[in-house]
């Protein structure tokens, strides 16, 4: 998971988009990147680590130009180091030709890259969005076809999730899978346009909403304006749900309707029905707040903020991996002291993956002097990988990808453990048959040849 930022004809285009890049930090921690045009040359700086780590204001200063792409990154493809930080850029004759940010993964990206190398172009990193950048820019140059026409072609090649910026010293480009897996909204400021993977990055500038890339959807804007290019057909719409239950900002606006608004409706579902005796309700923060907060509403059950959170430490779900996720929990949580001796809680979270969080949370609640913990999960059990920006892809270190609820209960130190329906999630949305469950029901889209393998379909 990532997220993206474009913007074309702002002044000063670098500090608009280091601001869309800070409100979009969930979405990536591992690396951060901005590239720039003044209209002649591109300029490019990429780091490891956090935005404002990274792009301080002498850097931002060194970033001319009126248009920009940004990235912030979690590492799906590829490991945590600079080579797979993004923008990367395309150079022909020492001389950029345009920078490129993408976020998603694509299914076929062996295939893909071993075209690129026998073309003689080295790949630096392991990433997908180094290989669309220079699978687009050898066709598009090398082969004469020209951007449109090449992005045109990657479209019809590259299977995956794709939501991707690409700036030219005069365009910004931005196009998107034509399935949509991933969201990209744009938005207008000052007479300049801004593109980015969540609304919230353009309440952050003041910028106005104005919609979406559609998916399959190509955009261009250049000195004579925007431009909307023929793209691809998308078929059928395969949205990511977990944008709606983890991943998203509760105050953004993706896939048409508000963040917030689902997880209130999760809550209410995940209550129905349940009659499990509690003194208080208490929600792993932060992604499980809202659906915490309406989950007690529902059942007349006190919420308390029983976790306190450490919010200096990153999400520990996309850490890079195993251990710095174990230490993460570590340093992330505390509980109140003195709040849970003696108490019966359920305690809500959006999810379970792999159980590492959870089981550690239920361990510090019971030495704490919990009496019961009952886990309710916002979400159906997560049984099979994902291939489209969520780092699942070994479906053995999935809890529950052989276990049914009470085996998981017992796993992770609970009494009990119940998952919100995959009916019951389905309901919370609004255009359910646009959503992707696949990491529920091994339902595979069309397409991802490693995922219908492993699925047995």
């Amino acid at each position: 998971m990532c997220g993206i930022m474009g913007l074309y004809g702002l002044q000063d285009a670098a500090i608009p988009a280091c601001e869309g890049l800070f409100a979009q930090q969930h979405r990536g921690q591992d690396s951060c990147g901005l590239a720039t045009s003044d209209g002649e040359t591109l300029h490019r700086f990429r780091g490891m680590g956090l935005v404002r780590d990274v792009l301080k204001p002498e850097v931002l200063h060194t970033l001319q130009g009126s248009s920009a792409v940004g990235h912030v990154r979690y590492p799906t493809q590829g490991a945590a180091r600079i080579e797979n930080s993004q923008p990367h850029l395309f150079v022909k004759e020492g001389r950029p030709l345009f920078a490129l940010a993408s976020n998603g993964d694509i299914t076929n990206l062996p295939e893909l890259g071993r075209e690129i190398e026998a073309r003689g172009y080295v790949l630096e990193g392991t990433n997908d969005a180094e290989v669309i950048a220079k699978t687009i820019g050898v066709w598009a140059f090398d082969d004469g076809l020209g951007l449109e026409a090449a992005i045109r072609r990657w479209m019809e090649r590259g299977s995956g999730a794709y939501s991707t910026v690409l700036l030219t010293p005069t365009e910004l480009y931005a196009f998107r899978d034509p399935h949509g897996f991933r969201p990209m909204c744009t938005g207008e400021k000052e007479g300049g346009v801004v593109v980015a993977s969540e609304s919230v990055a353009l309440d952050i500038i003041r910028a106005r909403f104005t919609g979406t890339v559609e998916p399959g959807g190509i955009l261009r804007w250049g000195p004579d304006g925007l431009s909307r290019l023929r793209g691809v057909e998308g078929g059928a719409r395969h949205h990511c749900i977990f944008e709606h239950i983890y991943f998203a900002r509760p105050d953004s606006q993706v896939f048409g309707e508000s963040v917030f608004d689902v997880r209130r409706r999760i809550g209410e579902a995940l209550a129905d029905g349940d009659d499990v005796a509690a003194d208080a309700v208490v929600p792993i923060p932060d992604s499980a707040n809202y659906i915490g907060l309406s989950y007690a509403n529902a059942r007349g059950i006190p919420l308390v903020f029983g976790l306190v959170r450490n919010h200096y430490v990153g999400r520990s779900f996309i850490a890079p991996d195993q251990v710095m996720r174990d230490d993460a929990v570590r340093l992330k949580f505390n509980p109140l002291p003195g709040f849970f001796r003696g108490k019966s809680v359920v305690l809500v979270d959006d999810s379970i993956v792999r159980g590492t969080t959870i089981r550690k949370l239920v361990r510090m609640l019971r030495e704490n002097g919990a009496r019961e913990v009952h886990l309710r999960i916002g979400s159906p059990p997560i049984r099979y990988s994902c291939y489209y920006g969520i780092d699942t892809p070994d479906r053995e270190r999935l809890v529950a990808a052989h276990r049914a609820a009470p085996e998981v209960a017992d796993q992770l130190g609970a009494n009990s453990l119940r998952y919100l329906s995959l009916e019951g999630l389905r309901s919370c949305v609004r255009n359910a048959s646009h959503f992707c469950y696949a990491c529920f029901t091994g339902a595979y889209p069309a397409g991802c040849k490693r995922a219908t393998q492993e699925a047995g379909c």
